[in-house]
């Protein structure tokens, strides 16, 4: 990658510093750029531009063909066209960034009350994504999903499915008023019914196992699947919670107080301590969740990536602290909000609420909205900001529409592969790359060579959006050069040269979009 190799150069000349490159902003000279003379500065009070003359003029390396200091104190490298060339030509490794080291991405994870809904489902296309990634740059992920059938929300949708099966059988019958409102109720009721089970157990374990199968079928046609499915109900058999409360005592972490347990998440840097065992004995889920972590743990994973919803961040200081209290580093895990979904039809938003029935579900979107269009918009905004989806935009068939445009720009590729089969020119072995010269061709070129260090940026950040936006600004290159210039000619060597560089579009377009579950079609 040209951002390494760039940093390798700077690290022989200033081997104490931390280097950072980043890409230079658009209208501004060069290809990447370091703030390594501010960083100087504020150590020396040295003026940051005049450092940044000083190490301009010692830079030397045949990949750069030009560095500038621009002000404040920025150091801008211009990379030159024959390695930009020369890089294109090589056949890439790809990053072995993990070393091999195992990470257990769990997500989704919804309580087993009802289908798939399209909250749920935007943590589905950002867990499966970043599995794929941490699996092409060196790591061993593994998907994992946890069935919370141990708490309170099974024995309420237990109740609520007997309530729907008192009133099909034309019984008096009430749905508390926290529990499960909607009509899907009706259909598991209904099974019941038939297989004519009326034990309060009986019910539970069904209507929870009715869930979880379906979950399973929605997220299979969502493009997702699972290494392990784990249940809340297992980890309570391994007797871990009992382990873990046995530890939390002994380190002295516990205190009783109105009647409850309280575990001293204060001292993990939480803003008061939390329940752990509740007035009437019951468990609390944070303990639960605690000892599912430690699970994990003995599973020999070496990192822990959970995606949770916005609802739970305040559970996150608990449950570092809890695996902290249990012996084990902070940085084992790393917890990822992936924020609300909001669904847009005719410019006005859908209200969606699942206890009451009138909500949104990923099967239901799947209906409306191609699966492909459906992941590359959950993952067209970082997990940290909230999602507006447009159904309208979603189902155009233009360049507006960001998926349509990416995948155009591959089909037009292969469009141009075809006719040039059909004349009967072929890549040769050995191209002419000198033959590359247009600025808008040597953009291509650039943006091409970027795509693992876009990779890198997404595992760093543990941020699978990246991509989407690296995709389109991809795709524009692409048109905007197919505009300007003709690929297939009575030039030979120029269009041998040029089909090389759209071929290594379209390899570039494919890796990104089987990374994000996104199809490629040929011909559009």
């Amino acid at each position: 990658m040209i951002r390494t190799d760039l940093k390798k150069i700077l690290q022989k000349m200033f081997p104490e510093e931390q280097i950072n490159i980043d890409y230079v902003p658009k209208g501004r000279p060069g290809d990447y750029s370091t703030n390594l003379a501010l960083k100087i500065a504020s150590k020396t009070g040295a003026a940051p531009l005049k450092i940044a003359e000083k190490i301009a003029e010692k830079v030397s390396d045949p990949m750069i063909s030009k560095t500038v200091a621009y002000k404040p104190g920025f150091l801008n490298f211009e990379i030159s066209r024959p390695h930009l060339l020369e890089c294109l030509l090589k056949e890439k490794n790809e990053p072995d960034i993990g070393k091999g080291a195992r990470i257990l991405v769990e997500f989704v994870s919804v309580n087993p009350t009802g289908p798939i809904n399209v909250v749920n489902a935007r943590a589905a296309a950002v867990g499966d994504t970043l599995v794929k990634i941490l699996n092409k740059t060196g790591f061993r992920a593994s998907a994992e999903y946890y069935v919370n059938d141990g708490g309170r929300q099974t024995e309420l949708l237990a109740e609520s499915v007997r309530q729907r099966m008192n009133e099909l059988l034309g019984k008096e019958a009430e749905i508390p008023e926290d529990g499960y409102h909607g009509e899907y109720i009706k259909d598991v009721a209904k099974e019941l019914i038939d297989k004519g089970t009326d034990k309060i157990d009986d019910i539970k374990n069904y209507s929870v196992n009715y869930f979880v199968e379906e979950q399973k079928r929605t997220l299979k046609n969502f493009g997702v699947s699972f290494d392990y499915w784990i249940h809340e109900s297992e980890i309570y058999k391994k007797g871990l919670i009992e382990r873990v409360l046995a530890i939390l005592k002994d380190k002295n972490m516990t205190y009783a107080k109105d009647n409850a347990l309280f575990f001293k998440t204060t001292a993990f840097g939480d803003d008061k301590d939390r329940v752990i065992v509740k007035s009437d004995g019951q468990y609390h889920y944070r303990l639960s969740d605690i000892a599912y972590h430690l699970d994990k743990i003995e599973r020999n994973f070496d990192k822990l990536v959970n995606i949770w919803g916005p609802d739970h961040h305040g559970h996150i200081k608990g449950l570092i602290g809890g695996i902290r209290a249990l012996g084990y580093p902070e940085d084992i895990c790393k917890v990822l909000i992936v924020q609300e979904v909001k669904l847009k039809k005719d410019g006005k938003f859908i209200t969606m609420s699942k206890r009451a029935g009138t909500f949104t579900t990923l099967e239901e979107l799947l209906r409306q909205v191609p699966r492909d269009t459906v992941r590359f918009f959950f993952l067209m905004r970082s997990c940290s900001q909230h999602l507006d989806f447009d159904l309208d935009l979603a189902l155009k068939q233009s360049d507006e529409n960001p998926v349509f445009y990416i995948q155009y720009a591959y089909a037009r590729v292969k469009s141009i592969l075809r006719f040039a089969k059909e004349r009967n020119t072929n890549l040769v072995d050995n191209i002419d790359l000198s033959m590359i010269k247009e600025q808008e061709e040597i953009m291509l070129v650039k943006e091409i060579l970027k795509f693992y260090e876009v990779l890198e940026d997404a595992v760093q950040n543990f941020e699978p959006s990246v991509i989407t936006y690296y995709l389109i600004e991809l795709a524009r290159i692409f048109h905007y050069f197919y505009q300007k210039h003709q690929v297939v000619s009575d030039d030979e060597n120029l269009t041998q040269a040029r089909l090389l560089l759209v071929m290594k579009t379209a390899e570039t377009i494919k890796s990104g979009l089987d990374l994000l579950g996104v199809s490629c079609p040929e011909k559009m």
